[in-house]
């Protein structure tokens, strides 16, 4: 009776470390005032535990109060930086463009006469390869000409 539990508790232990859901998430927002009671919001999303594969996701939102702010444009830029051994980072989405070196990758989208940008994509480990994790970091930024308002907001998770 002991090994089968002590089996059962191995088991489920293994599952968890292998899946990451949406429970098994680290996260990070900042809110900034920009002005004209606008505020900017950067946030910042990647599960927690994984094995081969981490999803990641960032975005910038504009709101008056509570409702949608559409500005003339808004930007966000995805850092994604992995810990440890070998990591490859990828973004998608139409008109995402993205740059990066052996452990550090950004990706940027502005999107025009709208409330917000986000982004998304996928961290995943080596063949045999130790990664401790990533970073992941949403820098927004946004500009609206007509009422001459214009700010930065940044987060990280990670």
């Amino acid at each position: 009776m002991n090994r089968f539990t002590i089996a059962l508790g191995t088991a489920a232990l293994l599952t968890l470390s292998v899946g990451a859901g949406s429970a098994d998430a680290i996260s990070d927002s900042s809110k900034r005032y920009i002005g004209r009671g606008i505020s900017l919001q950067a946030n910042a999303w990647e599960c927690n535990l994984w094995a081969k594969a981490c999803d990641w996701k960032t975005s910038a939102k504009v709101y008056k109060g509570s409702k949608r702010q559409k500005m003339s444009w808004v930007k966000n830029v995805a850092q994604i930086t992995g810990r440890g051994g070998s990591v490859s980072i990828g973004g998608s989405g139409t008109g995402v463009s993205g740059s990066g070196s052996a452990g550090t990758h950004s990706f940027e989208w502005t999107n025009k006469n709208a409330w917000m940008a986000d982004l998304a994509g996928q961290a995943r480990s080596g063949y045999l390869s130790l990664v401790w994790g990533i970073e992941t970091c949403s820098h927004a930024s946004t500009h609206h000409e007509y009422l001459g308002v214009k700010g930065t907001a940044s987060a990280c998770a990670g």
